[in-house]
């Protein structure tokens, strides 16, 4: 659990630093070979990001849908935490990722000569707004995830310091 979570936040900033990456190099060209080149680096980078990302949270969840089947007196509020977790995850990693690949397409576009600049830009923006919305999405979960699974791990220690009672 915590080797995937300290890589997604390392792999977050690199994606970050991607794209701004992408940015300037659509405005000053700073990559010396072609444009596209340092697009698909990018987008190998933030789409393995993104999808490590997701691939945590739909394990956690899971890992705790079994936990709480298998252990049924507890309920299942630690199931509805990670869904509640999940819905709140989900559409801005999502719509990161698919702004993101516009943007690269977008920016291809252009210097192909087949779009007009003002859609980058556009999208450009909006592509660094949600990822910063999503990455502060993404740090919450990663919380609240690690909170409901010390929760968890709580519930079951006490049950077994209570079973080694002496009597």
């Amino acid at each position: 659990m915590w080797f995937f979570m300290i890589t997604s936040y390392i792999l977050v900033i690199l994606s970050g630093i991607g794209i701004i990456l992408i940015g300037i190099n659509h405005y000053l060209n700073i990559w010396a070979t072609h444009h596209i080149t340092l697009d698909l680096f990018v987008s190998i980078i933030f789409i393995a990001t993104q999808t490590l990302v997701i691939f945590f949270f739909v394990g956690a969840g899971v890992n705790v849908k079994e936990y709480t089947q298998a252990n049924q007196d507890i309920g299942d509020k630690f199931y509805k935490g990670i869904l509640g977790i999940k819905r709140k995850l989900y559409p801005p990693t999502l719509m990161v990722t698919i702004l993101f690949m516009i943007m690269v397409i977008l920016d291809g576009g252009f210097f192909l000569g087949k779009v007009k600049e003002w859609w980058f830009h556009i999208v450009y923006v909006l592509t660094l707004y949600y990822y910063t919305k999503a990455t502060g999405a993404q740090h919450k979960a990663f919380i609240g995830s690690t909170n409901i699974v010390l929760a968890m791990t709580k519930t079951e220690r006490q049950e077994k310091e209570q079973e080694n009672l002496p009597l």
